[in-house]
């Protein structure tokens, strides 16, 4: 990705996180939301980890889902699924958080073929909602719920990192 796509998309989703939240009760996927206790969590979705986990009828790729803890509150969830049920998925998030704000794009491999990836944002008080077409790879796409707790945390690890090359 050149310099000038990365500070476009930064430039979005500033925007974003700057215009769009949401009020009210929070974001909340599947009953969970930022700051639950695991006993609360557990009480919407089973005990942890979970298996056969989905959303919007989409299907966890992975075994388990498994939210993080920090000081004993939901901190981050990721969810990851079939490319396939993307569109299905953020059409779901859209009809319960119509400020959902998405942007599509267009990624290239290495031997040229072109993709369409769209990044969705939803910001509240507590923490960021992300959608992914594609993450890692063009096989994966992403729901998560991060904290605001965690994305500083994250933002500061990656500046340390940048500031040490």
């Amino acid at each position: 990705m050149t310099f000038a796509r990365k500070l476009s998309l930064l430039v979005f989703f500033t925007s974003v996180l700057l215009s769009v939240t949401v009020r009210a009760q929070g974001i909340e996927i599947k009953g969970l939301r930022i700051g639950m206790t695991k006993g609360e969590v557990e009480k919407k979705i089973g005990r942890l980890p979970v298996r056969d986990f989905t959303i919007a009828g989409a299907r966890n790729k992975y075994p388990t889902f498994s939210p993080e803890f920090h000081d004993g509150k939901l901190d981050l969830f990721g969810f990851f699924f079939d490319p396939d049920a993307f569109d299905e998925v953020v059409s779901a998030v859209k009809d319960k958080y119509p400020a959902l704000i998405c942007e599509n794009t267009t990624v290239t491999n290495a031997m040229g073929a072109a993709f369409k990836q769209t990044q969705c944002l939803l910001r509240d008080e507590l923490g960021t909602l992300r959608l992914s077409r594609y993450v890692n790879d063009i096989r994966t796409s992403a729901l998560s719920l991060m904290s605001e707790r965690k994305i500083k945390e994250s933002l500061e690890k990656r500046n340390k990192r940048e500031k040490d090359l």
